[in-house]
């Protein structure tokens, strides 16, 4: 959510400003070429988008990596179920690099974590649902309950 307002705010054109020294207490403005910005990983795809690719009957892997007590209020039918800090030691679960994964957690953040990584690790075509699990369902998944 935090990176959603700080992607907004550069969008809106605000300026990054840097704190004078304490005497001063003014905030002084950066120059333009004096911000170093990293550019951010297209990584995140919205619920319209991960409902097209499921309308249009694309290969999509659905990873689910919320906790177990987050699983008792359902999950995306078909989703792979790898809690967040199971991954690394279950990639052998994952589709070929190739696969397109969609990974969905509560909210879309620490998916958004996740998909990074997956994407440093060779899943080029990994991506973060940002609406999370009521992304899926809205996308029209059709939803699963625990046993």
């Amino acid at each position: 959510m935090i990176r959603r307002i700080l992607r907004r705010l550069r969008k809106q054109g605000s300026r990054e400003v840097a704190v004078a020294p304490v005497n001063e207490r003014r905030p002084v403005p950066l120059e333009e070429s004096e911000v170093e910005e990293e550019p951010e990983p297209d990584i995140e795809v919205d619920t319209p988008q991960f409902k097209a690719w499921l309308e249009d009957d694309q290969e999509v892997t659905v990873v689910d990596i919320r906790e177990s007590h987050e699983l008792k209020l359902g999950y995306a039918e078909g989703a792979l179920l790898i809690r967040m800090n199971d991954i690394p030691n279950r990639l052998d679960e994952l589709p070929e690099k190739g696969a397109r994964l969609v990974v969905y957690c509560a909210a879309g953040m620490r998916s958004f974590g996740v998909t990074h990584w997956l994407r440093e690790q060779g899943w080029s075509d990994a991506w973060s649902l940002t609406s999370g699990f009521p992304g899926a369902v809205e996308a029209g998944m059709d939803v699963k309950h625990p046993t």
